[in-house]
């Protein structure tokens, strides 16, 4: 089914999740991280063109995100009392492993609902409970609205651009669940995700659309294991307009690519090794 994709840029709040993701007629930062290393064009067209299969690993934390911010993915507690029976009409030790359960997480799915396990949707809900009493996290979302969706094209190249905010009033808020909301852990992490791409986007994105000011992009982050840890955070603007200059780069790649119809791998020619730095380090260390 061909769900509805806003033809005119501009702000939008009823956008389904499943239109928004499906389009193929404008660029989001993801799209735009995958354009550039350590990805290549290749890879990029491979998903647009094929799509990408929903991974359990992310189911978990879209039941977060639904229950953080009121809105999101819908989802199905299933519960070993009444899905992972035996024959016998007992609890099975993995109820996971039983028909019953293989058949109700299919019939989910069918329905476009994330097969949830009860014990996993408690946690989840521990978890948003924890953000909303949270002293600098839970105001934020006191006041707003969640899953916007913003279109704009750039006026350098035309493409078309497209995010979808978690979080929006004066600010942008973006949540995310991790295993680890320790600012000094996550300074590399964000960095080997983009992250600084995704402030800069959004930022860029959202005051194309207002005119007004570009306003504060933060992240909330938390831990999935108890105590389930937030920590707010924010880039400075240093990553700031490296994240603009990464985007202006992928949006100027996807442009030459949709022209041309060529989608290049990482090289098209003989690529030289050497050896990486630290192997020489382990060599002079050995020497000595």
């Amino acid at each position: 089914m061909t769900l509805p994709i806003p033809t005119q840029d501009g702000r939008y709040g009823h956008v389904p999740e499943d239109a928004y993701h499906q389009d193929r007629g404008s660029l989001s930062v993801s799209g735009a991280k995958l354009l550039l290393p350590p990805s290549c064009p290749a890879k990029f067209h491979e998903i647009m063109t094929n799509g990408q299969p929903p991974k359990k690993v992310w189911d978990f934390g879209h039941v977060a995100h639904h229950l953080v911010l009121g809105k999101g993915s819908a989802f199905k507690v299933l519960d070993p009392e009444i899905h992972g029976l035996k024959a016998d009409g007992t609890v099975a030790a993995s109820p996971r492993a039983t028909t019953d359960w293989k058949n109700a997480e299919k019939d989910a799915r069918a329905q476009g609902l994330i097969p949830i396990h009860i014990g996993d949707y408690t946690k989840a809900k521990e978890m948003a409970e924890k953000v909303h009493k949270h002293p600098e996290a839970g105001p934020i979302f006191k006041r707003g609205h969640a899953e916007v969706s913003y279109y704009n094209t750039d006026p350098d190249t035309g493409t078309r651009l497209r995010c979808r905010v978690d979080w929006i009033n004066e600010e942008i808020t973006d949540y995310k669940t991790s295993d680890t909301a320790n600012p000094e852990d996550l300074e590399r992490k964000f960095h080997r995700l983009g992250y600084y791409m995704q402030a800069a986007w959004y930022i860029d994105l959202v005051t194309a659309i207002t005119g007004g000011p570009a306003p504060r992009f933060r992240f909330v982050v938390q831990e999935k294991a108890a105590p389930y840890v937030v920590t707010v955070l924010e880039y400075d603007t240093e990553a700031i307009e490296e994240g603009r200059r990464r985007n202006r780069e992928a949006i100027h790649t996807y442009t030459a690519c949709m022209q041309s119809n060529t989608w290049p791998g990482y090289s098209d020619e003989t690529v030289t090794l050497s050896l990486p730095h630290w192997a020489f380090e382990d060599e002079m260390e050995i020497a000595i």
